[in-house]
C-alpha cells in the first residue's frame, strides 16, 4: 500500500478524514472484531459434557455396513473408515477381537486417529482405549462412541 504525500498546507493535516471514509473504515473495523470473536469462541467448547454434548453424540448405523476386510486391519492397530454413510475407527487390540467407535473426539468434535493400541485426538491430545473407547489420558469429558461391530466371511460390518 502506497502512502500519499502529506499535504503542503499544515491545516490540511490536521483535518479528520471525510465521514464517509471514517464510517466504511470503522464498519469494516468491527466486522473483523466480529469475526475474529466469532472464531475465537466458537473454538472454546465448555469440554464439560453440557446438554449440548449429548445432542452432537454420534450414534450408530441404522444398518450394518461392510467397511473393511478383517484382514486389513493389523493387531493392536486400527483404521479410519468412511464407508457406506459410515464413519467410524475400526481397531483389532487382540488377535480376533474387533471394535469400532466414532471418530470424533467427545471435548471438541476433531476426528482421532488409531495409534499403538488407542486412538488419539490430535487437537488436544486426548487418548482412548482401542479396546474399550475409555478416556485414558487428556481433556476428553468421556470414551467414544461406541458402533456395533461383527465380522463375517473375513469383512468387518458396522452397525
Amino acid at each position: 500500500m502506497t502512502v500519499p504525500p502529506l499535504p503542503e498546507d499544515p491545516a490540511a493535516r490536521t483535518k479528520t478524514p471525510s465521514p464517509a471514509l471514517f464510517t466504511r473504515r470503522r464498519a469494516v473495523g468491527a466486522a473483523g472484531i466480529a469475526t475474529v470473536g466469532a472464531v475465537g469462541l466458537s473454538a472454546c467448547g465448555s469440554g464439560g459434557g453440557s446438554d449440548d454434548d449429548a445432542a452432537a453424540t454420534p450414534t450408530a448405523p441404522a444398518t450394518p455396513v461392510d467397511v473393511a476386510a478383517a484382514a486389513d486391519i493389523p493387531v493392536g492397530s486400527g483404521v479410519k473408515v468412511d464407508s457406506g454413510g459410515v464413519q467410524a475407527v475400526v481397531g483389532q487390540p487382540t488377535e480376533g477381537t474387533f471394535t469400532a467407535f466414532s471418530p470424533v473426539c467427545p471435548h471438541e468434535g476433531c476426528i482421532v486417529n488409531p495409534a499403538n493400541r488407542q486412538y488419539v485426538c490430535p487437537c488436544h491430545s486426548s487418548a482412548f482405549d482401542m479396546a474399550t473407547g475409555e478416556v485414558k489420558g487428556g481433556p476428553a469429558p468421556r470414551g467414544l462412541t461406541e458402533y456395533p461391530v461383527t465380522v463375517r466371511n473375513g469383512r468387518v460390518i458396522v452397525g
